[in-house]
């Protein structure tokens, strides 16, 4: 919010009446604010809170005070924001053609990502990422071929596109190509995990799809030890309760179920898992141990 002095804030050894009638109801910093601006002839809210060292918020209440009293006016600062333009038209795009030659190669190689002619109004969506957003052509025609290889229509991946260069910061060919990489494996992580626990990946909660990367990319756990961890749970086998005991190995420093099983012997008979040294004393005496009810 702006400020400026009234006329009537007579400016120089004289002070305000104003400021005389509000001597015992003003605070010390509406004083304070109100005698420098005077001094200085403006109301600059940022210089006046550098100068006195008050901060911004109470020196802008000090003037608010005073236009109350009839010494300042505030004004309200208009926000004129230029609503960007997200698309060109035709015509637009044809008289800059001839300082952007890239143009006609970014449009032929649009046509065979998409396995022929892209309508106008498609192609000049893409050509606007170009000119108007600054997403680079290399940038473009990578997630444009990998959108499209996955049967997205070409309108979702503008908006992806405009997105992920936005928000993501794929500004590059080579992060483009890492992104993809990433997001490559992480789908092959899924399948593996659904095919052991028997889901449907189209249904996995983006919940699960975290829990699921942090146990291959934080964890550095192996298929083998996702298997491990799904048979120990056996009735609780669901994901987020693997969570736990695939955090558990990882803290204990189990990287195969070699490692599980030097720890820990699984007996067939009792369906208990049972130390080693228990379980030699066990095979050695040739006796199956008797539990009582209920244990």
């Amino acid at each position: 919010m702006k400020f400026h002095l009234l006329k009537q804030a007579v400016i120089g050894p004289q002070v305000p009446m104003a400021v005389f009638e509000n001597l015992y109801t003003a605070k010390e910093n509406d004083l304070k604010v109100i005698l420098y601006a005077l001094e200085k002839d403006m109301a600059d809210p940022m210089e006046i809170s550098r100068s006195l060292q008050i901060s911004l918020a109470a020196v802008q209440s000090s003037l608010l005070y005073w236009a109350d009293k009839g010494l300042v006016m505030a004004e309200e600062e208009q926000q004129t924001k230029t609503k960007k333009k997200k698309t060109l038209s035709a015509q637009e795009i044809l008289q800059v053609s001839s300082d952007h030659p890239e143009i006609e190669m970014l449009v032929n190689q649009l046509q065979k990502i998409h396995g022929g002619a892209v309508n106008e109004k498609i192609t000049n969506k893409y050509i606007s990422l170009y000119l108007l957003d600054n997403v680079p052509i290399e940038v473009i025609l990578i997630l444009a071929q990998h959108f499209t290889s996955q049967g997205k229509e070409a309108n979702y991946t503008i908006k992806v596109i405009l997105n992920y260069f936005e928000k993501k910061g794929i500004t590059s060919a080579e992060k483009a190509e890492e992104y993809i990489a990433t997001e490559e494996k992480r789908n092959k992580a899924y399948h593996t995990v659904c095919g052991i626990f028997g889901l449907d990946k189209d249904k996995l909660t983006s919940s699960e799809k975290t829990i699921i990367n942090s146990w291959f990319e934080s964890l550095g756990m192996s298929e083998a030890m996702i298997k491990s961890a799904f048979e120990s749970a056996a009735g609780n086998a669901n994901i987020r309760y693997c969570n736990g005991i695939l955090k558990s190995w990882s803290q204990k420093g189990y990287k195969t179920p070699d490692d599980i099983q030097s720890e820990y012997s699984f007996n067939s008979l009792t369906g208990k898992n049972i130390d080693d040294d228990n379980d030699l004393i066990l095979k050695g005496m040739n006796i199956v141990p008797v539990f009582k009810k209920g244990e």
